[in-house]
């Protein structure tokens, strides 16, 4: 090896990146306003995405286009500042439907001004929790290393260890009654910070009648276990995503995909997606 000093930027921690990255995220905060903020975070995850350079964190969403079609009706659960839903809105195109739901209003306020800043008009957004036992629910935003976590926002339990510096009461519904008018439904995203499984449960009869594609985060093995012994007898198989394909998971196993993101797919839909499904 060379004498040369390595330069000192090369040698940060990712935990000392991680603390610049929250500074600079602090300051665009409170100069800007949470609003605003939040819009910023909107429109510039847009513009970074049209590069195609996000990285593996993103692949779910790159994805998107081997899986939907035009034409196609889809469920976007959780759908935060719309980094799912614009892809969704853009693949389905006039014919094809998009149905956001974002409870919090900091959030469905931002998405819904994006979607008019962008003229988009095949996305239904709405304003509902799905999958709770109660009419209300109330949601809740953390803060973490003493910044506040708009990703994290979510459902509040008081075993979650989290310290909820904002809340709000929305109006719960169930999945099934939502959507049962639906005349087709090609997929599903959900991303609920851990509540994934009751949302779910909450639309048993609507995966029976469309057997639609979901994708899904789960983090925890025993979510992934209880969702495919729930979803397993109308016919739904697991996969992760790797490497631009899906492989199947065994979901008993200690497999750890490099994601928390499961992809449920039904009998029904393996023949049109064989080419992007592993034969091994």
């Amino acid at each position: 090896m060379s004498g040369k000093k390595i330069p000192a930027y090369r040698t940060l921690s990712i935990s000392r990146i991680f603390i610049r990255m929250n500074r600079f995220r602090k300051i665009l905060l409170a100069s800007l306003g949470e609003k605003r903020y939040l819009s910023l975070l909107a429109s510039t995850f847009q513009r970074l995405y049209k590069t195609g350079r996000l990285g593996s964190n993103y692949q779910d969403i790159y994805f998107l286009k081997e899986i939907i079609g035009e034409g196609n009706y889809c469920v976007d659960i959780g759908a935060h500042l719309g980094y799912y839903t614009i892809e969704l809105s853009r693949l389905v195109k006039n014919q094809g439907k998009v149905y956001a739901i974002e409870p919090m209003t900091k959030f469905n306020s931002t998405l819904k001004k994006l979607l008019q800043k962008k003229n988009i008009s095949n996305v239904e957004l709405l304003q509902l929790a799905l999958g709770g036992t109660t009419e209300y629910v109330e949601m809740g935003i953390p803060s973490v290393g003493n910044m506040k976590k708009f990703g994290y926002a979510r459902v509040m339990q008081q075993d979650s260890g989290l310290h909820y510096v904002e809340s709000e009461k929305v109006k719960n519904e169930k999945a099934d009654d939502l959507f049962e008018k639906l005349s087709r439904l090609d997929f599903v995203k959900c991303d609920v910070e851990g509540l994934e499984v009751p949302v779910f449960a909450s639309m048993k009869r609507t995966l029976t009648k469309h057997r639609p594609v979901l994708l899904c985060e789960l983090a925890d093995k025993q979510e992934r276990i209880k969702m495919f012994e729930m979803l397993l007898p109308i016919g739904y198989k697991v996969y992760f995503l790797e490497n631009k394909t899906l492989h199947l998971l065994d979901v008993y196993s200690d497999t750890k995909p490099i994601s928390h993101n499961h992809y449920f797919i039904p009998a029904l839909h393996e023949e049109r997606l064989k080419k992007i499904i592993s034969a091994k």
